[in-house]
């Protein structure tokens, strides 16, 4: 992508400012940089109150076993991830994927490839604080389309942009038509479903015990692109040195019933979660939709 003339103009110097120490952070060593997100992830525990808020409730929620000491300290893991995750989102926005200097095990890569069918592929991704390094080394080797929301800046959404179509086609995320054409040509599509996206198209199933609002888009889009679909559990290894990625079919899907197609999805993701669950986005209000009757939880 060639930089638009406008992005040039003084307005967005700024903006340019920023990028420049964001692009110097992202080549820092990686242990250095490990760490450095480590250090962030404290300091969001100490002054990030709402989303520890947001945290603590959805630990009280999903974990009812855990004491306030057990909660508390899986709160502080949850927050040094997130910092973690925040500095391996930089490097891969300006490090190739053979720069990042880190192990990286993808088992069942055989569920990636297209078959002899044509069908697409649909591959469930969900919120774990490695996301975005692990789209990024699965998309290295497959390729893969993905949604996205534009960024109100330009010289960001410029940089972002630049980042995404490295390895399929960023689509907007009300463009269903585009997907759906895509996945018929045979394409990848990168699928995150384990958000509170509200009532509309959302069944009501539940997540490690509580009824939540999650999204029968998976189905949609499978029926609509004739696509295949598989999950991608994903972990990081300890201090940062490498990722460990599994692709598993999801068989008679979809089933014809999105409501059992949804908590097909929710249970696999509680099995990744229950693996590292400090690893998982646990900052953002899954159950801010509650059924009708129901008391707000946040």
């Amino acid at each position: 992508m060639t930089i638009e003339r406008q992005l040039i103009y003084p307005r967005h110097w700024p903006a340019w400012l920023a990028i420049a120490l964001l692009w110097l952070l992202a080549h820092l060593p990686r242990r250095l940089s490990y760490a450095l997100g480590a250090g962030v992830g404290n300091v969001f525990y100490h002054f990030a109150k709402d989303r520890r808020h947001i945290c603590e409730t959805n630990f009280r929620l999903c974990f009812p076993e855990l004491d306030d000491a057990e909660r508390d300290a899986l709160t502080r893991k949850t927050m040094r991830n997130q910092g973690v995750g925040l500095m391996e989102t930089l490097r891969v926005w300006f490090l190739a994927p053979d720069k990042l200097d880190v192990g990286f095990e993808l088992i069942g890569s055989e569920h990636l490839e297209v078959g002899d069918d044509g069908k697409g592929i649909i591959v469930l991704g969900t919120h774990f604080t490695s996301l975005d390094v692990c789209g990024t080394l699965i998309g290295f080797r497959y390729p893969a389309d993905s949604f996205y929301r534009k960024h109100k800046n330009p010289v960001f959404e410029y940089i972002l942009s630049r980042s995404r179509g490295r390895y399929g086609e960023p689509i907007h995320r009300r463009d269903i038509k585009r997907a759906l054409r895509r996945l018929r040509e045979g394409r990848r599509l990168y699928y995150l479903p384990d958000q509170d996206y509200g009532r509309k198209s959302a069944e009501f199933v539940p997540f490690f015990g509580v009824l939540a609002a999650t999204t029968i888009g998976t189905s949609t889009l499978a029926k609509g692109g004739r696509a295949r679909v598989v999950f991608a559990q994903q972990q990081r290894l300890p201090h940062g040195e490498g990722y460990r990625v599994e692709i598993i079919p999801m068989d008679n899907f979809p089933s014809g019933d999105p409501a059992a197609d949804a908590r097909a999805i929710n249970a696999l993701l509680e099995d990744n979660i229950r693996m590292v669950p400090d690893q998982y986005m646990w900052v953002h209000r899954r159950f801010k939709t509650r059924p009708e009757g129901e008391a707000r939880v946040y």
